[in-house]
């Protein structure tokens, strides 16, 4: 079975509608997906309908940043319940804490750069007004000329430690994973492989707090980490015992990204973590 558990819309920070990723989902031959948007689930009725009209299988999921270790993290939440109670208020706080620090972005890049508007600009490029994220920062940046790639604008100016990259007081991981389970998911930690850890210790200390907070699952296979990180991670399941979990984390046409479905599948030694999840059709 093709399977991918991590796609995002244009309600974060994709550039297709939910209805017309589940089209080209379909299109790909995928038989089971996630929608797992940054810190939201408004998108989440839209692809489920879609899904069901085309017979796909369909999985509610989102993606939530925490920090752990003086860095940013994500924790995918497959299987949450879009109507649980206290979910909206939830991703609400983290959404005012995303513009805020928009503001500020477009404050260092007009205080250090004399580039004025960024914030503006940012903003007129997210369809979803309410979830702003460095992904429109930089696409604005590439519209304006200021980088003549993606990668570059968070190289220059975006990625933690450049000098426009603003920390955000993100929930801790304890409390997402208590968010995503109270909410009846699954908590999968999103490509372990791209998270900077210096020393092997530290990586391992991390693994241990999520098992610990009660995180069931990683996703062993991404399109956003290298093939020597999904045998790595893969390796990692088995010695831990987690459930395991795959996803292009696709955004839009035209990147590095492997195309939804087209990523790496699990091996078929390790346990997939659908199996414990209900799946809508």
């Amino acid at each position: 079975m093709i399977i991918d558990l991590h796609m995002h819309s244009n309600v974060s920070d994709g550039k297709l509608s939910p209805a017309d990723l589940v089209r080209l989902v379909h299109a790909n031959g995928v038989e089971l997906m996630a929608l797992t948007d940054h810190d939201t689930m408004d998108g989440v009725r839209q692809a489920s309908a879609a899904a069901e009209e085309l017979g796909v299988g369909f999985i509610p999921g989102v993606e939530i940043s925490t920090g752990w270790g003086g860095r940013v993290v994500h924790i995918v939440g497959l299987g949450v319940d879009p109507d649980a109670p206290g979910i909206d208020a939830f991703f609400s706080s983290i959404c005012t804490k995303r513009d805020r620090r928009g503001r500020l972005i477009g404050e260092r890049f007009e205080q250090l750069y004399g580039i004025r508007g960024a914030y503006e600009g940012a903003l007129s490029l997210a369809d979803n007004k309410d979830n702003l994220s460095r992904t429109h920062f930089a696409r604005w940046l590439m519209q304006e000329g200021v980088v003549k790639e993606y990668q570059e604008a968070f190289d220059r100016f975006l990625k933690t430690g450049r000098p426009c990259c603003v920390d955000i007081d993100w929930p801790g991981l304890t409390e997402v994973v208590d968010v995503i389970h109270n909410s009846g998911g699954v908590a999968v930690i999103a490509h372990p492989g791209r998270y900077s850890f210096s020393e092997s210790w530290m990586l391992d200390e991390f693994l241990k707090a999520f098992r610990d907070a009660g995180g069931e699952a990683i996703e062993v296979c991404s399109g956003s980490q290298s093939r020597d990180a999904d045998v790595f991670f893969a390796d990692v399941a088995r010695r831990m015992d987690f459930l395991a979990s795959s996803g292009s984390d696709w955004h839009a046409p035209g990147t590095v990204r492997p195309m939804p479905g087209t990523q790496p599948q699990i091996p078929e030694d390790l346990t997939p973590v659908w199996r414990i999840i209900p799946r809508r059709r």
